[in-house]
């Protein structure tokens, strides 16, 4: 098992950048097998630095687990975390795997992987999960030697993420196939090597041109209702039943724990349905309940009374994840503790956990700013059981910029998320970006070296210029009186042609247009229009 992750470890490194090249844009921002490497090397440097050769086989792999965890990073990473957490578990009794044991370690993390996300999605690394563990139990049927069983996985993992453009129209388009499912067959093949004994070469997997499916893992959008959080205890409760019952009560669902104390957070219509289900599986420790429905509309309908101001929750402290040294900065002054990250490099579980607790307060309100970090920031979540703590699904800076203002920092999460949520949606994004490859997006042609404009995550023009790339952004804009935006010049950027991209906005909205520069990499121009 030691020598395994270590193999796997440096197998996947090799492959990180021909991963990494699977975008579903065609911008150097998918970092599905950064995120997948080093949330591996982290289980592997742990496995290294606590293990012995008296160390026995459950502890070799929770180390694992746990390394993975405290490293996991962006979406993809933190669904290897969970599947190997899984294996370990099921390997933490026994001293010796069979290849029936190994069969079930692979389906229990197969079943970890779908329970990390809220909506899972075929034609991804959960589909490959799935189908390697079939195989392996399978292949259990007919032969005890784990070796086998685990070359049928392998195979099966190459056929399912093969088909992946089968089941997602996009990759299909494409003719590419999913990087996190490629992520997954790639560890897989990397522990079987190492079971082999097989040599591996060294030096970097060549690149392909294939497409990132990682905006498929995005968070959806939440609603207003009763933000109702239990800690229950109990015995033997089984987490992820209550996950998924939890999972069909509403939004921003989130289950953690084990089989003797569980927390749930959930905004839902009915928190009396939570309430039942926690006490029909134990005892109630802690339960809060806010109404996120009528704080919302007080929120809109304009400033509170004197009396509701009175009864206001302590003060709530701000974590945002930011990239380039003029967003951090600007992060910074608004009074909030960042955490250096973004595309290319997404935090670490660990790292946001430690903003957390760094924030000194009773509630945070966290900012993700990037698709690719809610799901380790609401995995953070885990590891900061003392304040409360809400994400807020930033999706990028523009949006978290606009949430910040926003923050009262005097009142409770209980006030600020509504204001936050709202400030955050009515916050459009361009991103000015240089292609780095011929690419077709939806009804978008790109060639290589096009300024591509990016609105809200999506691909809506390719021009020889920013300006013009720009323009086509701005006539795209849903119908709204906007009243500012903000124009912040990256690394590519240069002051002159934010300076012509800002009398565009100005021309074509009628309104007030700022510049900074932030030195963001990768996008030439970012642009917040509120």
């Amino acid at each position: 098992m030691r020598s395994a992750v270590l193999a796997a470890a440096s197998w996947l490194e090799r492959h990180a950048d021909a991963i990494n090249a699977l975008n579903v844009f065609p911008v150097p921002d998918g970092d599905t097998g950064l995120n997948m490497s080093l949330t591996l090397r982290a289980a592997a440097d742990e496995i290294a630095a606590e293990s012995t050769p008296a160390s026995t086989l459950g502890e070799v792999a929770a180390h694992a687990a746990h390394g993975a965890l405290m490293g996991a990073r962006g979406n993809s990473g933190v669904i290897l975390a969970q599947w190997l957490r899984a294996v370990a578990r099921t390997f933490d009794p026994l001293d010796v795997v069979t290849g029936a044991e190994l069969g079930e370690a692979l389906s229990a993390a197969a079943d970890a992987a779908y329970a990390a996300v809220s909506v899972p999605v075929e034609g991804t690394i959960l589909t490959v999960a799935r189908e390697a563990a079939e195989a392996a139990r399978d292949a259990a049927l007919r032969t005890q030697d784990v070796v086998l069983v685990l070359e049928s996985a392998s195979r099966q993992a190459r056929s399912a993420v093969a088909r992946t453009p089968e089941l997602l129209p996009i990759l299909k388009q494409a003719g590419v196939v999913d990087s996190g499912g490629e992520g997954l067959r790639i560890v897989i093949e990397g522990l079987l090597m190492a079971l082999r004994g097989d040599t591996m070469a060294a030096g970097a997997a060549p690149i392909a041109m294939r497409a990132d499916l990682s905006s498929l893992h995005q968070e959806g959008d939440d609603f207003y209702g009763y933000c109702t959080e239990v800690l229950f205890e109990g015995r033997e409760i089984d987490v992820a039943a209550v996950r998924a019952r939890v999972e069909a009560m509403g939004t921003c669902a989130l289950v953690v724990g084990d089989a003797e104390l569980v927390k749930v957070h959930v905004h839902t219509p009915q928190p009396g349905a939570v309430l039942d289900l926690a006490t029909g599986l134990g005892e109630l420790v802690r339960v809060k309940v806010d109404n996120m429905q009528r704080q919302h509309q007080q929120f809109r309908a304009g400033p509170t009374s004197n009396a509701a101001a009175s009864t206001t929750r302590p003060g709530t402290a701000l974590v945002a994840v930011a990239l380039g040294d003029g967003f951090q900065e600007i992060f910074r002054s608004l009074g909030a503790t960042v955490v250096p990250g973004g595309q290319t490099m997404n935090p670490s579980v660990q790292e946001i956990a430690r903003a957390i607790a760094d924030a000194g307060a009773d509630e945070v309100i966290v900012l993700p700013n990037d698709k690719n970090v809610v799901l380790a920031a609401n995995q953070a979540l885990e590891l900061a059981p003392g304040p409360v703590v809400v994400v807020i699904p930033t999706r990028n800076v523009a949006q978290g910029i606009a949430a910040a203002l926003a923050l009262n920092p005097e009142e409770g999460v209980d006030r600020n998320v509504p204001a936050l949520r709202s400030a955050a949606d009515r916050c459009r994004c361009i991103e000015i970006t240089t292609a780095v490859r011929d690419a077709r997006l939806d009804s978008v042609d790109v060639h290589a070296g096009d300024m591509l404009a990016i609105l809200d995550d999506s691909p809506v023009a390719a021009a020889l210029t920013a300006e013009d790339a720009v323009a086509a952004a701005l006539s795209r804009l849903p119908a709204a009186n906007y009243e500012l935006a903000t124009v912040y010049i990256g690394a590519e950027g240069s002051t002159d042609g934010a300076s012509r991209i800002a009398q565009l906005i100005g021309r074509q909205l009628s309104i007030e247009v700022e510049t900074a520069v932030c030195g963001q990499p990768y996008y030439a121009y970012t642009i917040s229009v509120e």
